[in-house]
C-alpha cells in the first residue's frame, strides 16, 4: 500500500483539477434543431391560399412518404451521433486488461526469491488527452456546424419538394381540361371534315379543301396524344415524389383547374432581406463557419498536447494477487512537435484558402438568390399581363361565337362556320388556362426563391 497510495492521490488529484478548470466543456456555437414536422418547413399556410384541399393532402403526403426527406433525416440522425463521438472525447477512457506473464530474473541481481518466472497481470489503464486549448471544443463546433447544414439541406429539400409536387398538380388539372377541350376540337374537326368529305362528293369542293380538312384533323389527333403522354409522365412523377408505386397514379384525383384560384396577395416587390432566410444560404453560413472554426483549430496544431495516462496494475508475480504487490504509474504532460516538414504550415494555408473559397462560393449564392427573386418577380408580372389580355381575347371570342352561334340558329350561316368559331373559342379558352398555370409556376417560383418567405 505504500507504494500505491502517493501515486493514486496524485492521480485523482490531476483527474480533479483538469476537469474543474479546463474549457473542455460543450460547445458554445449556436446550433438548431430539426422541425419534429416537416410541414413548418413549407409554409403550409401560403399552400392554402390556392384553396384547394386535393393539393394540399398531396403535399402533405409527399412530405410524409418522400424517401430523399427520410434519407436526409436519417443523415441530420447521424450526423448527431457524429458529434456525440468528439463529445465523448473529451472524457477519460478507462481499460482493463488481461495478461500472462512469463519472466526470466536473474537471481544474482535480484536475489529476493517472492517473484514468480509465470505470472498473471490485471492492468487498470486510464488515458485522458486534456482540452487545455480548446481543441477538443473547437471539433465540437465544428460538428455542430454539420448538423445546421444538414437541417437547411432538409429544409432546402421540404420546400422544393412541396414546389415540385404542386407544379405537376396544377399541369395534370391543367391536361385533364385540355384534354377534354380537344376532345371537343376533334369532334368538331370530325364533323367539319364530313361535311366537307359530303361537299367534296357532291362535287362542290375540290380536293385540295378535302385534304386541308384531313391535315387538321390528324394534327388535332396528335396534339392530343401529346396531353395523355404529358398526363402520364407527370403521373409517374407525382407518384414518385409521394413515395407511391406508379400502378397507384390511376387513382389519384384533381380538381378542375377552371376552378383553382390563388386569393393571397401577389407581391410587386420583395425585400432583399428573405436570402439570408433560404436554406440554400443558411447552408453555405454554416460551411463558412465551419471552415473558420477548422482555421482556428490548424492553429491550434502548434500548441502542445496535454495527456494524462495512468496504470494500476495488479499481478501474480508476487504471491496471494495482494495490495502490497500492486504496481501504479502516473504521467502527465506535454507533448510538442517540433518538426513535421511544415506540414502544419501547409495545413494551416490550405485551411485559409478553402475559407476564402467558401466565402466566394456564399457572395455568389447570395447573388444569384437577389437574381433568382428579380427573375421570378419580373416573369410573374410578365405572365399575370399575359393571362389578363388572354381572358380579354377569350371575352371578345366568346361573344363571337354567341353572334355566329345566334346567326346559324337563324339560319344566315353554315354549320362549317358554327363549328370554326367553336374551334376558335375552345383554342382561346385552352390559352387561358395555359396562362393561369403558367402564373401559379410563376408564383411557385418566387415562393421557393425566397425560401418559403411570403
Amino acid at each position: 500500500m505504500k507504494i500505491f497510495t502517493p501515486v493514486f492521490r496524485c492521480l485523482i488529484i490531476s483527474f480533479l483539477f483538469f476537469f474543474t478548470f479546463c474549457p473542455f466543456v460543450s460547445a458554445k456555437t449556436e446550433h438548431i434543431t430539426e422541425a419534429k414536422s416537416r410541414l413548418e418547413y413549407v409554409n403550409l399556410e401560403w399552400w392554402k391560399k390556392f384553396n384547394d384541399e386535393i393539393l394540399i393532402d398531396y403535399i402533405v403526403c409527399a412530405l410524409s412518404n418522400n424517401y430523399n426527406l427520410k434519407v436526409l433525416r436519417t443523415k441530420i440522425c447521424e450526423l448527431r451521433q457524429t458529434k456525440n463521438i468528439e463529445i465523448s472525447k473529451q472524457f477519460p477512457s478507462f481499460s482493463v486488461g488481461a495478461n500472462y506473464l512469463g519472466l526470466k530474473i536473474p537471481r544474482v541481481a535480484f536475489p529476493f526469491q517472492g517473484f514468480r518466472d509465470n505470472a498473471f497481470a490485471l492492468p487498470f489503464i486510464a488515458n485522458w488527452e486534456i482540452d487545455l486549448f480548446g481543441k477538443r471544443k473547437n471539433k465540437i463546433d465544428m460538428a455542430y456546424q454539420d448538423i445546421n447544414s444538414a437541417i437547411y439541406e432538409e429544409k432546402g429539400a421540404a420546400i422544393a419538394l412541396a414546389s415540385e409536387v404542386a407544379g405537376i398538380y396544377f399541369n395534370i388539372s391543367n391536361l385533364n381540361s385540355q384534354i377534354d377541350i380537344q376532345q371537343k376540337v376533334i369532334n368538331n374537326k370530325k364533323e367539319r371534315l364530313r361535311r366537307i368529305q359530303k361537299s367534296y362528293d357532291a362535287g362542290v369542293l375540290g380536293a385540295r379543301n378535302l385534304n386541308n380538312a384531313k391535315k387538321e384533323a390528324e394534327y388535332e389527333l396528335v396534339v392530343l396524344n401529346g396531353y395523355k403522354k404529358q398526363k402520364e409522365e407527370f403521373l409517374s412523377n407525382l407518384a414518385y415524389l409521394l413515395g407511391k408505386g406508379s400502378d397507384e397514379a390511376e387513382n389519384f384525383v384533381f380538381s378542375d383547374i377552371q376552378n383553382v384560384e390563388f386569393s393571397g396577395v401577389i407581391p410587386d416587390c420583395v425585400s432583399s432581406d428573405v436570402t439570408i432566410q433560404r436554406p440554400d444560404i443558411l447552408k453555405k453560413e454554416a460551411a463558412l463557419k465551419k471552415a473558420k472554426i477548422d482555421i482556428t483549430l490548424a492553429r491550434k496544431e502548434f500548441l502542445p498536447n496535454v495527456n494524462v495516462f495512468g496504470v494500476l496494475m495488479f499481478s501474480t508475480l508476487t504471491p496471494n494477487f495482494r495490495w502490497d504487490g500492486a504496481v501504479a504509474n502516473l504521467l502527465a504532460g506535454a507533448t510538442q512537435n517540433i518538426f513535421s516538414g511544415g506540414k502544419r504550415i501547409f495545413n494551416l494555408k490550405a485551411k485559409k484558402l478553402a475559407y476564402e473559397r467558401l466565402l466566394f462560393e456564399y457572395l455568389d449564392a447570395d447573388l444569384a438568390a437577389l437574381k433568382e427573386i428579380n427573375d421570378a418577380l419580373y416573369y410573374l408580372k410578365t405572365d399575370i399581363d399575359s393571362y389578363n389580355s388572354n381572358l380579354k381575347t377569350l371575352y371578345f371570342e366568346e361573344d363571337n361565337f354567341i353572334r355566329v352561334s345566334n346567326s346559324y340558329s337563324a339560319g344566315v350561316s353554315n354549320k362549317i362556320d358554327f363549328l370554326d368559331s367553336d374551334n376558335n373559342f375552345l383554342y382561346e379558352k385552352s390559352k387561358v388556362l395555359n396562362s393561369k398555370v403558367q402564373k401559379f409556376a410563376d408564383l411557385i417560383s418566387l415562393f421557393k426563391a425566397a425560401g418559403g418567405c411570403l
